[in-house]
């Protein structure tokens, strides 16, 4: 019981996801003597869900988070029938493994927003009795950590990330094209898979018009069905945040400034389209930039922040990306001040 009560102990004085799902799959790895724990998201994109692997500890060591980024794409749940029973039907899955000798067990992940991922326990035996008690009840303390996080991490209106989780991630991103060194002659890696990560900054037209017009009620439902359509148009592995009244931001990967234009252009049509109750339609602006490896978080944001500017001035309801600015001479390279950036 006190060996438990100490793994409990360590994985609740985590506040980072990776060390959280970590701390879970190392105690079970131990406390149910398994051959290796391994822990999947699932990603609803298109018809078919996917499964990214995010955590693994096994007798050969532990890996998660960035580490997998390079090495293992997000693979079709269709592709682990055991792991399609498991999402589609919200229940443990247990697979004997005869030709290896091993027992999978599968544990779905579901908090109020869906399934989130799956929980995979594999042993050299079935988990009856007090162990199969023990991985139920490590997961259950897990999912009601990742509620507590998500009520601390998300904005309370619009339910996306919120402000202060933004350094956090990006840090991590900023770490991970770090992680990837140079190839000797002092050049910095591309990723093996050709993705490079941009950042956009959104920003509502007039909104201080609508809420002047109609009120803050209508104004918070702007804000509501926004993140709305922002879920419809983006992956679910794309980062969405709201950083405070109509401004909001963007992370995703992208092979090319034409297919983020795209993603982003489609984005903000529909926005455009969508007839907002009361109000009729509304538009958004929106300014990009490439996250490069020497890049600083103001820097980043400063980027994108001026590309919006100019989207502004030159009209509204429009993209503006800092990279070709640059290259028309329309903004010029300067200094980026430290501290947060304010948004228009």
């Amino acid at each position: 019981m006190i060996h438990v009560l100490k793994h409990v102990e360590s994985i609740t004085q985590h506040r980072d996801r990776s060390l959280l799902e970590l701390g879970v799959a190392s105690a079970l790895f131990e406390l149910v003597k398994a051959t290796e724990v391994n822990l999947y998201k699932v990603l609803n994109e298109g018809d078919t869900p996917l499964l990214e692997q995010v955590t693994h500890v096994g007798t050969d060591g532990l890996r998660f988070n960035s580490e997998f980024d390079e090495e293992h794409e997000p693979t079709p749940v269709t592709e682990r029938p055991e792991m399609e029973a498991c999402v589609n039907q919200v229940q443990i899955i247990l697979r004997h493994d005869e030709a290896n000798g091993l027992y999978v067990h599968c544990f779905p992940i579901s908090l109020e927003r869906g399934v989130l991922g799956v929980l995979e326990v594999i042993c050299t035996r079935a988990l009856v009795d007090d162990d199969l008690g023990t991985a139920e009840g490590f997961l259950g303390l897990y999912r009601n950590y990742l509620n507590l996080l998500d009520y601390s991490e998300r904005d309370t209106l619009t339910g996306l990330r919120n402000r202060k989780t933004f350094d956090e991630n990006i840090g991590k991103i900023l770490g991970n094209i770090a992680r990837l060194g140079s190839d000797g002659s002092g050049q910095r890696r591309r990723p093996r898979d050709g993705y490079q990560h941009w950042l956009a900054v959104v920003d509502v037209d007039h909104f201080k018009r609508i809420n002047d017009q109609f009120g803050h009620l209508y104004g918070d439902e702007v804000l509501l069905l926004l993140a709305r359509i922002m879920r419809q148009s983006f992956r679910q592995q794309d980062k969405l945040f709201r950083f405070g009244g109509e401004e909001f931001v963007i992370v995703l990967r992208a092979a090319s400034e034409k297919e983020v234009r795209s993603a982003l252009e489609r984005f903000r049509r529909a926005i455009e389209a969508y007839d907002f109750p009361q109000i009729g339609q509304v538009t958004a602006s929106i300014g990009f930039t490439m996250i490069k490896a020497d890049d600083t978080i103001p820097e980043i944001v400063g980027r994108a922040d001026e590309a919006l500017y100019v989207a502004k001035e030159s009209g509204r309801n429009q993209l503006a990306n800092y990279e070709q600015l640059l290259a028309e001479g329309r903004v010029s390279v300067r200094e980026q001040p430290g501290g947060d950036i304010e948004f228009f």
